[in-house]
């Protein structure tokens, strides 16, 4: 079995080959790693350790370090998330893609510092995203009525089965925010209807997985009886950065952000359809296989004006 190796081009055009033996780093700096284990990007927008690919038995696994973010195959990860390796993957730093080369790997589907080196540059960035957010209807009325270990155990699936969907429909993870779930698709390797169009896509999944979640928890626990749930989908223009020093505390801010949490808040409640899109969003997928209908001008929660909103259908598998 030939041992996995990286290919990429460095900063001065030179290409370069590293095979992995139990761990390669990747970084601006990689400070008291060997040569042999480290790919250095010289590049302002890499933390000075950006990220670190294990090879675990016959898998290879990136697990995110960054402030500024690691794509494979032009899916940003999740920050601080790890992500199974196979080959002809490529991971992007910066403006440095290396390419995974291995045909013998395994996927699994599923699962101090000098102070005078340069610090990593945490550059607000100005970037198009469509926003999804899945959020549960009566949840404070749940958390009265029910024991906590039961709305916990009900949250606790419902994470873990939107996160996977999101992953599937190649999304990323913001933020679990009491008792919504927060995603985003970045348009900037990936055409916006594209990107647009999986959004949606995973919200009809997780629209369709909460029946299932109803069925495994039914009998076992009463938080799941009245579960209800609506969905926001938005596109805009956001300001993505940083709010604090941690990787996990990456922001996205912008009107779209918000409004999506707004939509959600109305979807399945003050308009007739479980999944309730802004019109960017509608213009986007509007000539694709998902079907859009009007439901009209409305007025949300802390925004001044009526948003014209639209539900979807799909008139295909998925």
């Amino acid at each position: 079995m030939s041992r996995p190796y990286f290919e990429w081009i460095d900063e001065n055009q030179k290409k370069c080959r590293l095979e992995i033996m139990d761990k390669v780093f990747i970084g601006r700096v990689c400070m008291g790693i060997d040569k042999t284990k480290r790919i250095i990007v010289k590049h302002r927008l890499a933390s000075r350790d950006h990220a670190v690919i294990t090879l675990i038995g016959s898998r290879l696994q990136i697990t995110d370090r960054s402030k500024n973010g690691t794509w494979v195959n032009n899916v940003r990860l999740t920050a601080g998330s790890s992500h199974y390796l196979t080959d002809g993957d490529k991971i992007q730093v910066g403006e440095t893609v290396i390419q995974v080369r291995s045909p013998d790997l395994v996927t699994k589907d599923k699962e101090n510092i000098d102070t005078n080196i340069e610090r990593t540059i945490v550059t607000p960035m100005n970037v198009i995203v469509t926003n999804l957010v899945a959020d549960v209807r009566g949840f404070s009325s749940m958390t009265q009525t029910e024991d906590s270990s039961q709305v916990y155990a009900l949250m606790k699936e419902i994470i873990s089965t939107f996160s996977n969907i999101v992953y599937d429909y190649k999304g990323t993870i913001k933020d679990y925010v009491g008792d919504a779930v927060y995603a985003f698709w970045d348009h900037r390797f990936v055409p916006s209807t594209e990107q647009a169009v999986l959004a949606c896509q995973a919200a009809f999944k997780q629209a369709q997985s909460v029946n299932h979640i109803r069925d495994k928890l039914s009998g076992t626990n009463p938080a799941v009886e009245h579960l209800r749930l609506g969905w926001g989908i938005t596109t805009g223009k956001v300001t993505m950065s940083h709010y604090g020093s941690r990787a996990i505390d990456m922001a996205l801010v912008g009107d779209c952000t918000n409004l999506a949490f707004r939509l959600s808040d109305i979807a399945n409640k003050d308009v007739p359809s479980e999944i309730v899109i802004c019109s960017k969003t509608a213009e986007l997928i509007r000539d694709t296989q998902l079907e859009i209908f009007d439901l009209g001008f409305v007025s949300v929660r802390g925004r001044s004006g009526k948003e014209h909103v639209f539900g979807i259908k799909q008139t295909e598998k998925i």
